[in-house]
């Protein structure tokens, strides 16, 4: 536990033993209990001590010995030679500190209540834009994965998904074409989410295979027993290099978690969706800030496509006009001026739909096609073109 002077605290825990949940659940309990203490702290001198319940009920006892078990200074007495392999493997770790950026973003357009009314999963649609700002940047769909928790199961830690579905890379290329409606673009995102929601549901099922080919793999390696071609070929090379390692945990107690990329080429992301806003801890040893900035700008982007379904006002105008300059015309980002010159400005502010211009959901049955758009592109995104000139997506639920 790390405590900064201005009061600040966090946790920094190795991830080989302990996973990210159990970490949370410790932070969530000395949060809760902090809160409860202070609320106490008001409530004593008109309603007597314990009138508000403590969070936690783990009553202390003391040690029955004589011993003092109170915090104590250690002095460590070092050799020269210790000293000297220390201050190497200070040096050593310096350079991995300066060759990595962690870049935080605290998105707070929308989150997961407008994400949800528009009838979309909050993780499955953060797992696509983090796919997509990939694929904006360096214009392919590289190996993705997220952790599920397997606390149900003995002795259960996680089980992988891997977010680069065949959907997911149609909805990649639907969404930087040209030639696409936002209708299309915005079916294809849902055909996406949903083929990861599936994944998802099945790997907490029981029904994931790459913990299990990893053990196969160790108990192998363990025994002696020669590996299969399978542990050697390509496909398993590159399912096994992650770009992008992404893990989602966060409840009201946390602002950040973050962790670093697995991989010299990857990102390590670590995410926290909450009811109205989105915290996002990028780390790699590339173009971080250009990355977090593509993250947001899609963000706004689908925000400015979508329907807002609350009775409150997400987007704040003022907001928008803080990132855009208005002499140049260019995006002003929290962190400088937009020096990779993507120019691109936010959608304006819409004007607030008419009642009888709101849908439910934006999974939109039958829309126009475009003429020029290409059928093969629409039968990417899991849609067929009818003789009625119109687009069918049955196959997604919509």
């Amino acid at each position: 536990m790390i405590v900064c002077s201005d009061g600040t605290a966090g946790i920094n825990f190795e991830h080989s033993s302990t996973d990210g949940h159990t970490a949370l659940r410790f932070v969530s309990d000395v949060f809760a209990e902090t809160v409860v203490h202070f609320a106490q702290s008001i409530t004593k001198t008109i309603y007597g001590s314990d009138r508000i319940p403590a969070v936690l009920h783990a009553p202390v006892r003391r040690s029955t010995t004589h011993e003092d078990i109170r915090p104590k200074r250690i002095d460590m007495h070092l050799s020269a030679g210790i000293t000297e392999k220390i201050s190497f493997a200070e040096a050593n770790l310096g350079d991995s500190l300066v060759s990595t950026q962690t870049r935080a973003l605290e998105f707070k357009q929308f989150g997961k209540h407008f994400i949800t009314s528009n009838n979309l999963s909050p993780d499955s649609f953060v797992q696509m834009a983090f796919l997509f700002s990939y694929y904006s940047l360096y214009g392919k769909v590289v190996c993705q994965y997220e952790p599920v928790l397997m606390k149900k199961y003995l002795h259960g830690r996680t089980e992988a998904v891997r977010s680069a579905t065949p959907k997911a890379v149609a909805f990649c290329e639907a969404w930087s074409s040209k030639f696409t409606s936002n209708e299309q673009k915005l079916a294809a995102l849902a055909a996406a989410t949903l083929e990861h929601s599936a994944l998802v549901k099945e790997c907490i099922a029981g029904k994931g295979v790459e913990r299990h080919l990893f053990a196969l793999k160790c108990i192998a390696e363990r025994h002696n027993i020669p590996l299969p071609d399978f542990f050697k070929s390509k496909a398993w090379d590159t399912l096994n290099h992650t770009f992008l390692s992404t893990s989602n945990c966060g409840n009201p107690s946390l602002r950040h978690f973050g962790f670093g990329a697995v991989v010299p080429d990857g990102f390590g992301i670590g995410y926290i969706i909450k009811d109205q806003t989105m915290h996002f801890s990028i780390s790699s040893r590339r173009q971080t800030d250009r990355y977090v900035n593509t993250l947001r700008r899609f963000l706004c982007q689908v925000e400015s496509m979508l329907t807002p379904k609350l009775k409150v006002q997400v987007v704040s105008s003022s907001v928008r006009r803080s990132w855009v300059g208005q002499k140049l015309d260019k995006v002003y980002y929290a962190d400088g001026y937009d020096e990779y010159h993507d120019t691109e400005t936010f959608p304006p502010p819409r004007p607030k739909p008419k009642p009888e211009d709101r849908r439910s959901s934006f999974m939109i049955a039958s829309v126009k096609v475009r003429p020029h758009v290409a059928e093969e592109l629409l039968e990417k995104v899991g849609v067929t073109l009818s003789r009625a000139n119109s687009v069918d997506d049955s196959n997604d639920g919509g």
